[in-house]
């Protein structure tokens, strides 16, 4: 993790946290009324768990609960239909529901791919779906919801980095304000770009 070193598990609860409700624009815009329902609480399971309480079991309940929507229609490709995008999303706070019973610095990982992976299918529909070329060994340039992505990923990053600094390496998990600092920052991020999401659901004709 960048900005950050040797990551206690503490802190990769939180960026865990953080990065699942960073996906959950997609959720909030084509999941179902059960899904969100299901999502509100188990968002407050995951940021419990990343304040340290131990919440263990409800996790584990939630975990089971997990509602998932895939859509019915014989496509050959997963992503064609607003199902896929929806429990994709919804799988993220799983992944973080399941981080909070075995933490791993891989679990966190496999969160921040897969939002990446979602934001740069929604950024590629709405530049028009227009192929970039690029050259071999390059990367492609990130669009604008996936570089609002990485930003943010650095902002989260930092703010815990400063709080360990101020700690002195003591006091984890992070402080309380540091937790209401960041999933507020969190929340700002999935109304920000809640617009270009719908955006993209109404370009594919599923709103």
């Amino acid at each position: 993790m960048e900005a950050l070193v040797d990551p206690t598990e503490a802190e990769l609860m939180v960026l865990c946290a953080a990065a699942a409700e960073r996906g959950t624009g997609f959720c909030r815009v084509l999941g179902s009324a059960e899904q969100q329902e299901w999502l509100d609480a188990a968002l407050e399971a995951v940021w419990s768990a990343a304040a340290g309480q131990t919440v263990a079991d409800e996790c584990a309940d939630l975990l089971d609960a997990l509602v998932l929507e895939e859509d019915e229609g014989g496509t050959e490709d997963p992503t064609a239909g607003p199902g896929f995008f929806a429990d994709q999303s919804a799988g993220l706070v799983g992944e973080a529901l399941a981080m909070a019973m075995t933490p791993s610095a891989e679990r966190v990982e496999t969160v921040l791919r897969t939002v990446r992976s979602l934001l740069s299918m929604a950024d590629f529909t709405l530049s028009g779906e227009k192929p970039v070329i690029v050259r071999a060994g390059q990367t492609p340039p990130a669009g604008p919801l996936v570089s609002r992505e990485l930003e943010a990923r650095r902002e989260a990053l930092a703010l815990l980095a400063r709080d360990r600094q101020d700690a002195e390496g003591e006091g984890y998990p992070p402080r309380r304000d540091v937790l209401i600092e960041l999933r507020e920052a969190t929340r700002a991020f999935v109304t920000e770009v809640t617009p270009s999401l719908e955006e993209f659901a109404e370009g594919k004709n599923w709103l």
